[in-house]
């Protein structure tokens, strides 16, 4: 057995005292298969709805009390604190373990923390997580500059992109021969796959704007992918969000 950190908001659990029991009872995604039965044929219907279930994951810690801590009910309150949620309403957020190695989780706290006193400065402490069923890689939430090079996804998924474009008029964006045409642009847009929006900023929605083939959002396939952008712009990046399913 061996221990880790999770890392939340930038700040680690090691803060608080506490480090994570590993290796970790891995909880797994299932695909989202729904089966309906045929009278007189053997077998099913599979109805796949092509995507995944989120997971629950149970997460154990061992903690020695700081001595900036007078006793558990201060530390389990800041502890609880830190892992709330801060926006109005709650939301997925970047969960970093060190034992992933450059991938992380996408989750919201599902079962607070539970502190369990071994002794007057030890306990043992368990919380959950509910979390996306996909990791993503620590660098492709980071914005790059769009390549007029083939763009090279490394896993088997389709990723959802998040575009940003900073320029004004009328643009088309052409993702693996598909075009996608944005009106009337006032400074800047963002296209965000993964939440279906288009949007200068999240009060101020575009998507009436936005003319998309089959009303779907660009996604990039496993491996080559070309994207280019024709119109008035000023800088053109994206985060690539590279993901790969808990299985």
């Amino acid at each position: 057995m061996s221990y880790g950190r999770l890392i939340y908001h930038n700040k680690s659990s090691t803060y608080f005292g506490a480090r994570v029991v590993f290796p970790l009872v891995q909880a797994t995604t299932k695909r989202n298969v729904s089966l309906t039965q045929v009278v007189g044929v053997n077998g099913s219907y599979i109805n796949d709805n092509l995507n995944y279930t989120d997971i629950t994951q149970q997460i154990t810690f061992i903690v020695e009390r700081p001595i900036f801590y007078k006793d558990w009910f201060t530390w389990g309150m800041d502890f609880g604190d830190w892992l709330t949620c801060k926006d109005k309403f709650v939301k997925y957020e970047p969960f970093y373990f060190d034992h992933f190695r450059g991938w992380h989780w996408e989750a919201y706290v599902s079962e607070s923390p539970t502190v369990t006193p071994q002794s007057s400065n030890i306990a043992n402490v368990t919380m959950s997580l509910a979390c996306k069923p996909f990791l993503i890689d620590d660098e492709s939430i980071k914005y790059q500059p769009v390549s007029t090079l083939p763009i090279y996804n490394p896993t088997q998924y389709n990723s959802l992109p998040l575009f940003h474009i900073v320029g004004n008029g009328d643009f088309t964006m052409t993702v693996n021969g598909l075009d996608y045409q944005f009106k009337d642009t006032d400074d800047e847009l963002f296209i965000d796959s993964e939440k279906c929006l288009v949007y200068k900023s999240l009060t101020e929605r575009r998507t009436s704007r936005a003319i998309l083939p089959n009303h779907e959002y660009p996604e990039l396939i496993p491996g080559k992918n070309s994207i280019t952008l024709k119109g008035n712009y000023s800088k053109f990046e994206y985060q690539p969000r590279w993901g790969r399913a808990i299985v």
